[in-house]
């Protein structure tokens, strides 16, 4: 079960950078296109930043305690990760931002 777990999380990992490829390949089609950010932007920034933590997570649980060194990339990498959803814009701001101008939902209660 926990290796099975592990895999998925894995798996899961592979998708997403394909996703985010995919996502970018899309912007910079529409940037060529003379196209600008919209509120894709705001997807973009929200898939990112979440994705970045479980990357990194996924990546020191693979390394086991060796992982968790400060002397590690990928342990220097998780942390600059958690301030992802913070920069930027928080994710909740974003959310909001693709709630309205996206999916042209009224706008909530603060």
């Amino acid at each position: 079960p926990l290796y099975t777990a592990l895999r998925d999380r894995v798996a899961d990992a592979v998708i997403g950078a394909r996703a985010y490829q995919l996502f970018t390949y899309a912007n910079a089609s529409r940037f060529l296109d003379g196209g600008t950010s919209g509120p894709e932007a705001s997807l973009n920034k929200v898939f990112w930043s979440e994705y970045d933590i479980a990357l990194h997570e996924t990546a020191l649980d693979l390394l086991g305690p060796d992982g968790e060194s400060a002397d590690t990339d990928w342990s220097e990498g998780y942390v600059f990760s958690l301030a992802g959803p913070i920069y930027a814009g928080t994710n909740e701001i974003q959310r909001d931002i693709i709630a309205e101008r996206l999916l042209g939902l009224p706008k909530g209660r603060r």
